[in-house]
């Protein structure tokens, strides 16, 4: 089979790809994230910092996530330069929220360890996170809010 014509671009933040179409009704039971009957969320928030630190700190405003929440990060590219948002390697990937506050978080992995975004692109704008479900499957992997993560030296 021949393909013909440009299909859809991964790095183009308006490409198909990304379009998003929510047939379920938002939910009318108070302070309920989840926007459909599969209990995963629909809504996109968009960065306005990722530090470029061990561990990542996500400045969104007023996000209202929960530790051990599930985010999955979209929309961060490379090219076309003048698109580019920085922290490309955030991209089609799954984090947990921790360490959450009003308007910040921190980034971990599925193993409660924190990521070491030292090495990452340096944010420059855009870029979307997900919330993509309930609260994660243990919660345990996460330590309680307001404790160190790593004991003093």
């Amino acid at each position: 089979m021949i393909i013909t014509g440009a299909g859809p671009d991964p790095q183009d933040p308006n490409s198909e790809l990304y379009t998003f179409v929510d047939t379920q009704a938002e939910s009318t039971y108070p302070n309920n994230p989840d926007t459909s009957l599969s209990h995963f969320t629909t809504r996109q928030f968009v960065p306005t910092a990722i530090t470029n630190a061990f561990p990542i700190v996500v400045t969104i405003l007023g996000h209202g996530f929960l530790n051990g929440q599930a985010l999955i990060t979209t929309k961060f590219i490379t090219t076309p330069t003048a698109l580019a948002t920085g922290m490309e390697q955030l991209n089609n990937r799954t984090f947990y929220v921790q360490q959450a506050t009003t308007d910040t978080f921190q980034l971990y992995d599925v193993y409660g360890l924190p990521i070491n975004g030292s090495t990452y692109t340096p944010y420059v704008s855009g870029g979307e996170f997900t919330l993509s479900g309930p609260l994660c499957v243990n919660p345990s992997h996460f330590p309680p809010p307001g404790l160190p993560i790593f004991p003093p030296v």
